[in-house]
Order: C-alpha cells, then sequence, then structure tokens
C-alpha cells in the first residue's frame, strides 16, 4: 500500500507542477502525464474536489492580453483548469521536504 500511495502522490503533484504551467484541458493532463483521458478526468475531478484546482470561466479569455499566443485558444468547448493557491502551497511544501 505504501507505494501505491506515494505513486499517487507523485501523479497528484506532476498534475499540478503542468497546471502551473497555465489553464490546461484534460486531455491536455493526460498527454503529458503519460495517462488515459478517463484517468485524467478522474484525476481532475479529485483536485477540484480537494480544491487544488479550479474551472477557467472562459468570459474572462476574450478580454485577455494573451489570447494571441494562448495555448489553449483552440480548445472551444473543452474545461480549462488552473492551479489554485491551495495546490501552490501543496507544492512549495512538497518543495521543502528532503
Amino acid at each position: 500500500m505504501g507505494s501505491t500511495y506515494k505513486c499517487v502522490e507523485h501523479l497528484i503533484r506532476e498534475a499540478l507542477r503542468i497546471a502551473l504551467e497555465g489553464p490546461f484541458t484534460a486531455a491536455t493532463l493526460a498527454g503529458k502525464l503519460g495517462i488515459t483521458p478517463s484517468e485524467a478526468e478522474a484525476l481532475v475531478g479529485a483536485l477540484l474536489a480537494h480544491g487544488y484546482l479550479r474551472e477557467v470561466d472562459r468570459e474572462y479569455c476574450s478580454a485577455c492580453p494573451l489570447r494571441a499566443s494562448c495555448r489553449v485558444v483552440g480548445t472551444a468547448g473543452s474545461r480549462l483548469y488552473e492551479v489554485t493557491e491551495k495546490g501552490r502551497a501543496l507544492l512549495r511544501g512538497a518543495r521543502s521536504k528532503p
């Protein structure tokens, strides 16, 4: 059980590191982590439930000054997510551990 826990913990931290790159879709997360889209959806759901991620309101995209260079512009219809302060705090805590 200990090794399973460490594997899940590693997956969560990797997902949050990816989230730090900017808004992302579950499909993007799946590709970067090498997991299936359904596994990525489940992971996103768990991270949302624990408050480590939040869904991005696409209304803000139209007013964003970076929309011309945004890597998620072509993802219309897909939900976008970003890391929360709670998620950042979890990562900061991981960096301070030996």
